[in-house]
């Protein structure tokens, strides 16, 4: 079996459609995304996308992102990023997000042998992220009770530093929890992340940690002072099989903006 998973990040969407982060005009380039994806004839079997679904945080820009995600509403996960509200993210996809009695935004599906789960690390007034030790014990049970052969999670923050110091600044304040966790769980395989806008692959024991574009503005993956590159906006497309796993970036052909510097 596989199981073909599409993975947007940081929106960054605005109530008004013209309005721009640093000159990017981000509800533009998530069209532009999602045209790209149905011209490519991608039929993704699960789509989740890992935060920051707005900048503003308001009804109306969830309202506004949930109509051009609503070609993938019967397969669509969603967690929240640091530009994200819980209780309006909740309200506008209150049928893609279930209600366990907690805070939390988090998921957990089935892909044939994998058992693909989302970690909440949004952090209250924070730009960093914090996991949290009831998470982790949760993973510990599902993987208990499902059994699963291999695992992938999937969520905000990174669990690794990526060595560019105004990033590491802004990052999973209990990142070691997670490391932990995945160096003792070997089926744990591959963790996948958005909040910095770049493409990247580390290794914590068995799992690759990755990261993708954004749908809007990019930073420079080099450096440790904030930059914004004119580079396309992308994607992450991932291929669970029973016997593995295959995943790759997918960019848009051209960077039809440049955006202004922090």
């Amino acid at each position: 079996m596989t199981t073909q998973i599409l993975q947007l990040s940081d929106l960054h969407a605005f109530a008004d459609p013209d309005e721009r982060l640093f000159g990017i005009p981000t509800r533009a380039l998530l069209e532009d995304v999602l045209a790209h994806v149905q011209r490519s004839g991608l039929r993704p079997d699960q789509v989740v996308v890992t935060g920051d679904h707005t900048h503003d945080e308001l009804p109306e820009t969830y309202a506004a992102v949930r109509e051009l995600l609503a070609p993938f509403l019967d397969r669509l996960w969603l967690l929240p990023g640091n530009h994200d509200d819980r209780a309006v993210l909740r309200a506008a996809f209150a049928d893609r997000i279930r209600t366990d009695g907690g805070d939390r935004i988090t998921f957990s599906f089935r892909a044939g042998e994998w058992l693909c789960l989302g970690l909440d690390t949004h952090l209250h007034g924070a730009v960093s992220g914090r996991l949290g030790a009831e998470q982790v014990d949760s993973i510990r049970r599902q993987l208990a009770e499902h059994q699963p052969r291999a695992v992938v999670l999937f969520m905000h923050h990174p669990p690794v530093a990526l060595g560019r110091a105004w990033l590491d600044r802004i990052g999973l304040e209990d990142a070691e929890l997670l490391q932990e966790l995945i160096v003792e769980e070997p089926r744990i395989r591959l963790v996948c992340c958005g909040h910095v806008h770049h493409e990247s692959s580390n290794r914590i024991g068995a799992a690759e940690v990755v990261t993708v574009p954004s749908t809007g503005l990019q930073f420079s993956p080099t450096g440790d002072e904030a930059e914004f590159l004119a580079a396309p906006p992308g994607y992450r497309l991932i291929e669970l099989r029973d016997d593995g796993y295959s995943t790759t970036v997918v960019r848009l052909p051209e960077a039809r903006y440049a955006p202004t510097q922090p």
